[in-house]
């Protein structure tokens, strides 16, 4: 009741509001999970986020909860060229019966130095591949928000 509450003041001064989760589900993510619009989950292409994916899907589905609300995000990407990643990225995918919506690009060394220095990525590496893919994802949210606004 407590983090519903919370969620409504938000909503209420808050065109977007956006809920960074721990890495394991605790008590209120049930809440969070039947308030959100979209459940953003990142993973990687490795073993431990393949068996992740696996129980997530399975405890969701368990407890009747909306796991069509999951968009997968691959973080660390394959880039452009990399055929040989994208290939295991889409094997991934359907070995597991997800989707994988959206890909974040590695920022490498300047991801770390900009957390180092305590500054935002934009500021410190405004080219950085990371920060374009994050910038092409808030504004498809944005536009999401507004079509939603204007059909309202």
């Amino acid at each position: 009741d407590e983090i519903q509450k919370i969620i409504n003041i938000a909503r209420e001064h808050f065109d977007f509001v956006v809920i960074d989760m721990p890495p394991s589900f605790v008590q209120w993510s049930e809440t969070i999970l039947n308030a959100a619009q979209v459940y953003f989950a990142v993973i990687e292409l490795d073993m431990r986020s393949a068996q992740n994916v696996i129980r997530l899907k399975r405890a969701l589905q368990s407890e009747d909860l909306p796991f069509d609300k999951v968009r997968f995000v691959l973080n660390r990407g394959p880039k452009f060229t990399d055929l040989q990643g994208k290939s295991r990225a889409k094997r991934m995918a359907e070995s597991l019966g997800i989707s994988i919506d959206l890909h974040l690009a590695d920022g490498g060394r300047a991801v770390t130095e900009a957390c180092d220095h305590g500054i935002p990525l934009a500021s410190h590496a405004a080219k950085n591949p990371l920060r374009k893919d994050i910038a092409k994802l808030a504004q498809s949210l944005h536009d999401i928000g507004r079509s939603d606004a204007e059909a309202a």
